[in-house]
């Protein structure tokens, strides 16, 4: 029987990688058991048994470059994304190669794929999506994965982080908001929709009453239409405010 990596462990193995990175780091083994250590008290021997494990089942990406293993997160692998599958390094002795195969798996898709098809209106359990899979006659290459299991549970548990998946419970639902881009927008507009009122200072509330009063005296006053435009040009122009 092929022992697996604890899904626990995987999923800090994972976030320290990122952590790493975000910190312009390689991802060594090192690093990553210094990482999990510090953050969740697990002893490097453990952590490094994990990190190897998870190697195995394809829950981290391991890439040598000149002489040097960095790890990666198959889901975010980065600059390796555009690495061709046959150009991975070989499989340590004693790891299943069948195991690689789910490094190209679009889980988010399988889980949509399932959740739509299985149409429960409360959202779908883990057991069924599972279930669901394994009945799926074009997915058998993947669902008779040793690790198939670990890493439905592992996608699962990243597409609710990220917002693909909506979890009530045991139970998954999909989040469609998310995917069509529905929903609030990411940045508000930089105008509003309708202005607070303005209010005037004393001053200003003097000078607005005075040239009214002005205008109206011009509407009842018989000037002549010239007195008129320089009464206009010459008084009121300079009252009025901005």
């Amino acid at each position: 029987m092929v022992k697996l990596a604890n899904p626990l462990y995987t999923e800090w193995i994972l976030e320290a990688i990122q952590k790493i990175k975000k910190q312009k780091q390689r991802p060594s083994e090192e690093r990553i058991c210094h990482a999990v250590s510090t953050s969740h008290g697990l002893d490097k021997k453990t952590v490094s048994e994990q990190l190897e494990l998870s190697v195995q089942d394809g829950s981290v990406l391991k890439v040598t470059n000149k002489g040097l293993a960095s790890y990666k997160d198959p889901d975010n692998p980065g600059r390796f994304s555009s690495v061709k599958p046959g150009t991975f390094p070989k499989s340590t002795k004693g790891s299943r190669g069948s195991c690689n195969d789910l490094r190209n798996v679009d889980w988010n898709k399988l889980l949509r794929r399932a959740i739509e098809g299985l149409e429960e209106p409360n959202g779908s359990s883990l057991k069924n999506i599972e279930k669901y899979l394994r009945s799926q006659s074009d997915l058998t290459g993947t669902t008779n994965n040793p690790a198939f299991q670990q890493r439905l549970r592992l996608g699962a548990k990243r597409a609710v982080n990220n917002g693909r998946l909506l979890k009530d419970g045991p139970q998954y639902r999909v989040n469609y908001g998310s995917l069509d881009g529905k929903g609030a927008p990411k940045y508000p507009s930089a105008f509003p929709s309708s202005l607070p009122p303005v209010s005037l200072l004393p001053h200003e509330k003097d000078q607005f009453n005075f040239s009214v009063s002005l205008v109206l005296l011009l509407q009842v006053l018989p000037l002549a239409g010239s007195l008129q435009s320089t009464f206009r040009t010459l008084v009121l122009a300079p009252l009025v405010p901005c």
